[in-house]
């Protein structure tokens, strides 16, 4: 027994535009052009000075970032066992965030005092 509704009637007609299998079509899928990023891999004098001045700022302020917290927990805030080890874990990361601002102010310090007319090549080894 068939289904008329999914009988393919007599006179069929193939499409009228060519179909070809899928991996010869080319392809359709519209992309936006790539454009290559700029190469961070050299610098000017004016960029290296720019950056140490953002860099000093950034510095002033890492370690003092956790001072409310750190005078919250010593006034009482938070008392236990666990409190103590989060404030010392606070201290440790003061400490931490204001070693490494400084020492990113001292490498781009380093760079610029190197730095001569030309290009500085930036690149980490």
């Amino acid at each position: 027994m068939t289904d008329s509704a999914h009988v393919v009637p007599d006179a069929f007609q193939t499409p009228s535009f060519e179909t070809r299998p899928l991996e010869v079509q080319p392809d359709i899928i519209a992309r936006p052009p790539t454009i290559p990023p700029p190469d961070p891999g050299t610098s000017s004098r004016e960029e290296l000075e720019m950056a140490l001045q953002r860099a000093q700022l950034v510095a002033e302020d890492c370690e003092s970032l956790f001072a409310a917290a750190q005078r919250a927990m010593e006034d009482g805030a938070w008392v236990s066992r666990l409190a103590d080890e989060f404030s010392n874990g606070l201290t440790v990361h003061a400490r931490l965030a204001g070693s490494v601002a400084g020492s990113c102010v001292e490498t781009i310090q380093t760079a610029l005092d190197a730095r001569g007319d030309e290009l500085l090549e930036v690149r980490p080894q």
